[in-house]
């Protein structure tokens, strides 16, 4: 029998569709009244937040591997919706201050960013990390020698086998 509770999967609440219909009446994080609702408070929230240099890390570790920033703001912001810190429309409002701050993180560490999921199609990047990964590989690859390499035989092709297997015409 399935539970009506919110499943939590790496932190975050799954919330299944008619949840309102059968959970109590408030319940829940965002059916209760935000804990801030000026626009200032919710902008030191959210710069509290990125300043934390575990979070900050994990942030730039997206940015660095493509991941929009923008993406990354709607996110943060979506999750404060539903931990019931802020309302939707004010979120919005916000996110132009959350993009400035990864921007700018970003900036700080010397990290490649794409800004909007519309600058990611126009040309793949490859990011430093990346760069540096294949350099290593390939120096790794030249220290070592080459193992010598025998001559393949060709081999024969075996014969379809089955039930649902093509017939094959011998010497026509």
């Amino acid at each position: 029998m399935a539970s009506n509770a919110p499943s939590v999967m790496n932190g975050l609440v799954a919330v299944p569709p008619g949840i309102s219909w059968t959970m109590p009446e408030k319940s829940m994080a965002w059916q209760n009244p935000p804990r801030y609702t000026k626009l200032t408070e919710i902008a030191d929230n959210y710069i509290n937040i990125l300043s934390d240099p575990e979070l900050a890390d994990d942030v730039l570790d997206s940015v660095e591997s493509g991941v929009p920033i923008a993406v990354i703001a709607e996110t943060l912001m979506l999750h404060g919706v539903q931990g019931g810190f802020h309302t939707v429309d004010m979120g919005t409002l916000v996110m132009p201050v959350i993009i400035e701050m990864l921007r700018t993180a970003a900036e700080v560490h010397g990290v490649e960013y794409i800004t909007f999921p519309s600058e990611a199609e126009k040309g793949k990047t490859v990011t430093s990390r990346m760069a540096r990964e294949v350099v290593n590989e390939v120096l790794s690859a030249k220290m070592k020698p080459a193992p010598e390499r025998e001559e393949e035989m060709p081999m024969e092709q075996e014969k379809p086998k089955g039930l649902m297997a093509r017939k094959q015409m011998e010497n026509m």
